[in-house]
């Protein structure tokens, strides 16, 4: 348990940065290029006004599979950051790719397979257990990015590697509140220790303005499934910037959800992100 005499350690593990820089290209393919600059100076100015000691950079699909900008945040700065890289799940090169980019710094690796055909790779047995299988050999965290119908799926994979390697679900697999059946899918993965949970997207799936009350049942049928040491929040930043804003997002996790104690929040404000992400010089 933690040590409830010490201040909270406050750890994001979930945020986004890129840059319009030509040393890192967009693709080809991105029509829409994002107008505004996310960089670590901004996210750094956030993290030091908020009380946030570091942060999770998960690879943005904006650069597709090139991870460069990720890792060369993680290596000039891996007091505040660790990252998360993306590989192409379809791709021979994956798993090799996998190993470049953890070489490279990043602690961890995203696959999100989608609903329809485009994201039906997650079936793929052998292809997703070569992914799987380096991932727990390499000792990195899998994160998952997918809507709550593709779950079942992804429970197939958990199955197989049930105690190889930490899975992380994010942001609650964008259940709709209004699904309770559907929740009983994520609720299900808590029979997997090594599982854990990402609550963010509230302002997302609210239909209510901050906090966000309507969601906070959900929460509570997942705390009460995993427990505050598999639960970590996450701002989802700068894309929280359209909604609460970062000082609001933690204040959420802190502050208003009623039901959590200081414990709680302490696991799902800092310590239980650092199970999976124990960062450098900490």
């Amino acid at each position: 348990m933690a040590d409830s005499s010490k201040p909270f350690r406050i750890i994001d593990p979930h945020v986004h940065v890129w840059k319009d820089d030509p040393r890192y290209p967009w693709p080809e393919d991105l029509k829409s290029p994002p107008k505004e600059d996310a960089t670590p100076e901004m996210l750094l100015a956030q993290m030091q006004q908020h009380g946030v000691e570091k942060t999770v950079i998960v690879h943005v699909i904006y650069y597709r599979w090139d991870c460069r900008y990720a890792a060369d945040c993680v290596q000039a700065d891996p007091k505040h950051f660790e990252g998360v890289c993306r590989v192409d799940p379809e791709s021979p090169e994956a798993t090799s790719e996998l190993e470049r980019w953890v070489a490279a710094g990043l602690r961890g690796v995203r696959l999100s397979p989608g609903t329809g055909p485009g994201g039906d790779w997650i079936n793929d047995r052998p292809r997703m257990d070569a992914i799987w299988n380096r991932a727990a050999e390499l000792e990195v965290p899998m994160c998952i990015l997918c809507p709550i119908t593709r779950i079942p799926d992804v429970e197939q994979v958990i199955r197989r590697h049930d105690g190889r390697l930490d899975v992380c679900i994010d942001h609650m697999a964008d259940c709709p509140i209004d699904q309770p059946d559907e929740l009983k899918k994520l609720l299900a993965l808590a029979r997997y220790p090594r599982v854990y949970v990402k609550l963010s997207h509230l302002w997302l799936l609210s239909k209510q303005e901050y906090p966000y009350r309507d969601t906070h049942d959900q929460v509570r049928k997942l705390y009460d499934a995993f427990g505050p040491e598999r639960l970590m929040w996450g701002t989802d930043w700068p894309a929280v910037e359209d909604y609460c804003r970062y000082r609001k997002a933690l204040a959420l996790y802190r502050d208003e959800i009623k039901f959590f104690n200081d414990d709680d929040r302490r696991w799902i404000l800092g310590e239980t992100a650092l199970k999976l992400w124990p960062f450098q010089a900490t």
